[in-house]
Parts: C-alpha cells; sequence; structure tokens
C-alpha cells in the first residue's frame, strides 16, 4: 500500500484487505482526496455499500484475491492510471442495477436502498450513540470535521433518518449497537 504521505499525484495505489474496514476506508478516501489519483481494490469480499463506498473514494479498479495475478494488478494499475474502470462482472452487474433503479427512481419509481450500512457507517453510528460530537467523531475517524459532517449527513439522508437521535434509535433496532 502506498504510504500517503509519499503518495505523488497521479499515483495509483493498491490497497489490498480481507475487506472494506474502516482503516482501509479512511486511507482509501484521503489517498483520492490528497492526490486527486485512482486506486485498485483488492479484496475477498465486497457487500453492497462496500463498493459504494470504494466508489465514492476513486477505486476505479476491484479485484479479488483469488483472480489476482501479477499480471492482471499489472493490468489493473495501467486501467485505474488512464481513469478508466474494471469490475468484477458481479459487481458490474450490481452498479447497473443500482443504475437502472436511480433512473426509475427519477421517473416516479422507488429504487431499494443499498444493503446494511458500511463499516465506516457502523462506527459513526456507534459513535453518535456514545454521545460525541462532530469534531470527536473526526479525530476518532480520522478524518477532517468537514467529512464527518458531510457523511454523518449522506448517512442520515440514504437511510431516510431526520437527525442523530433517530439515527442512533435507527442502530439500536438494526443491532448495530
Amino acid at each position: 500500500m502506498v504510504d500517503d504521505a509519499s503518495a505523488v499525484p497521479g499515483t495509483v495505489a493498491v490497497f489490498v484487505a480481507d475487506t472494506l474496514d474502516n482503516t482501509t476506508s479512511v486511507r482509501l478516501h484521503r489517498h483520492g482526496r490528497t492526490t486527486g489519483a485512482c486506486s485498485v481494490l483488492v479484496v475477498r469480499q465486497l457487500t453492497d455499500s462496500e463498493l459504494l463506498e470504494a466508489l465514492a473514494a476513486r477505486v476505479r479498479v476491484v479485484l479479488r484475491h483469488h483472480d489476482t495475478s501479477a499480471e492482471r494488478l499489472h493490468q489493473a494499475v495501467r486501467t485505474a492510471s488512464r481513469g478508466h474502470g474494471d469490475l468484477p462482472p458481479d459487481l458490474l452487474g450490481r452498479v447497473l442495477e443500482w443504475s437502472a433503479a436511480l433512473s426509475l427512481s427519477r421517473h416516479g419509481a422507488t429504487a431499494a436502498p443499498p444493503d446494511a450500512p458500511s463499516s465506516w457507517e457502523v462506527t459513526a453510528l456507534r459513535l453518535l450513540a456514545d454521545g460525541l460530537g462532530t469534531e470527536e467523531m473526526a479525530r476518532t475517524l480520522g478524518c477532517s470535521t468537514r467529512t464527518a459532517k458531510k457523511r454523518v449527513s449522506a448517512l442520515l439522508d440514504r437511510l431516510g433518518l431526520r437527525n442523530r437521535a433517530h439515527a442512533v434509535a435507527y442502530a439500536w433496532r438494526e443491532g448495530l449497537i
């Protein structure tokens, strides 16, 4: 993995993880924000919400551990360096389904929300339940206050929640806290 401090604009970072946990998510977002570069993510498994999280963090190529070879990794880095994307067929199918659902929702139909909250979102919900304010959450999550505020707001919108108290109640009902 590329150290954030040594990242050069235009570089492609390769992130390897079993799943998209909070630490990897924060590093992906930081890399994309500080360098403006795209990333390659090599994972064993990825939920729908983790896939959305990765795409939001400028991940352009996703590889599964069992499908990764030196040649395939080299090809993935070249693809990402050009700003192009590549997803395994099942993940691409899910993205296309979401796109179709969003298109329908713009025309009056409703789209089902993505599955359960991501690991970052679950951590944020737990911090909300602990009574942390935005600045404390940002320090704990390793991001700026503005980022924490925007992501919590996006979480509330995505889940259709009215406020932070409603988010805590939701997390409790769903067994997340």
